[in-house]
């Protein structure tokens, strides 16, 4: 039975309730210069459908790009939309990846088939005349909250409708750069069953290839932090990578860590971005500046003399959103944590 494709991993999707108020946060942080701005008025496009019933809504849509990444900042403005339903019911925060790009052909096979079988709905769609049509799949619980969406597009040169505003920034006017961000490695993901949400998401995209760890303080891990003071840390992890998508899927066995936090306060969802592997030293010079910026090191741990992790509190700085950072401490540390080398890829995308 065919699967979602993933042909390229194009955006990350984060639902903000002011963009113009955040977007020079996203671009000093991500080093984004160029975003194009959208105002999407689903009046002007055919045949808008919201959790199945004909509406009308309309939102901004800011994408920002690299050649490594890409992030959608959406902004609902009116009507009922699944993005203004997120803002309702989760706050601002991480809603969806777009990865997947197919014809009209195999996007209606992957309703009568695999979507059908999975009871996976449209949450939400509309066509772009001329263009392509838009589907966000209801994907929400099989995969811990995420949202997929698919677009088919109607010619091979689709390139998206023409932004209405270009929004350009000199970077070094916002200030010094954190650290380096120039690629999104993972996005992780708090699940309430990380085997169930594994299972699902090898059944939508295909088998992928994966990784696992199992954290436990004293017994993987060293020196694990939570808000600054020793604790105990427990929690299970697997990595997967569907080409250039990749989520980690963490199910916590303790209490006092950054995903019982998340779970409690949200449940299920997208939790932090992994953005960046850094050296210790250009870490140490980020923290003064992360911190004069409210992003100070909510959690922390180290395997040691093999790397050291932190999550930076980014959640009123990038609305929603913890980051995770890693600091290598040996220059062989990929080949001792993974000997195999497509291992060590499903880690970094590369080889």
């Amino acid at each position: 039975m065919a699967t979602i494709p993933v042909d390229q991993w194009r955006t990350t999707t984060i639902v903000v309730r002011d963009y113009e108020a955040v977007l020079p946060n996203f671009a000093r942080f991500f080093g984004v210069s160029k975003w194009d701005v959208r105002r999407v008025d689903t009046d002007d496009c055919d045949g808008y459908r919201f959790q199945g019933q004909p509406g009308s809504a309309k939102w901004v849509s800011v994408v920002g790009k690299t050649d490594k990444l890409g992030i959608e900042l959406i902004q609902p403005v009116s009507g009922s939309s699944a993005y203004q339903q997120f803002l309702d019911e989760k706050g601002e925060g991480m809603f969806g990846v777009y990865a997947s790009n197919c014809s009209g052909d195999e996007f209606a096979a992957l309703q009568a088939g695999l979507l059908k079988e999975e009871g996976v709905s449209v949450l939400q769609s509309l066509s772009v005349a001329g263009q392509a049509d838009v589907y966000w799949l209801d994907t929400r619980d099989l995969i811990a909250n995420i949202v997929v969406k698919v677009v088919c597009p109607h010619s091979a040169d689709f390139s998206g409708r023409q932004a209405d505003e270009v929004v350009e920034f000199d970077l070094e006017t916002l200030g010094p750069k954190f650290m380096p961000t120039g690629a999104m490695l993972h996005i992780g993901v708090v699940c309430a069953d990380r085997d169930k949400v594994k299972a699902a998401l090898q059944r939508l995209f295909g088998e992928g290839r994966w990784i696992e760890f199992n954290i436990e303080s004293g017994v993987s891990m060293e020196n694990t932090t939570f808000y600054g003071e020793p604790c105990y840390h427990a929690y299970d992890n697997h990595v997967g990578r569907f080409d250039s998508l990749c989520f980690e899927l963490i199910t916590s066995r303790s209490d006092k860590n950054v995903y019982d936090e998340f779970y409690n306060q949200r449940g299920e969802g997208m939790h932090h971005t992994f953005p960046t592997l850094c050296s210790a030293e250009e870490f140490d010079a980020a923290r003064p500046l992360l911190a004069a910026e409210g992003m100070p090191v909510i959690q922390a741990g180290d395997i040691p003399g093999i790397m050291t992790y932190y999550y930076l509190d980014t959640r009123r700085y990038l609305p929603g959103i913890t980051t995770e950072v890693v600091c290598p401490l040996a220059d062989d540390w990929l080949s001792i944590m993974f000997p195999d080398p497509d291992d060590a890829w499903i880690l970094t995308g590369e080889k």
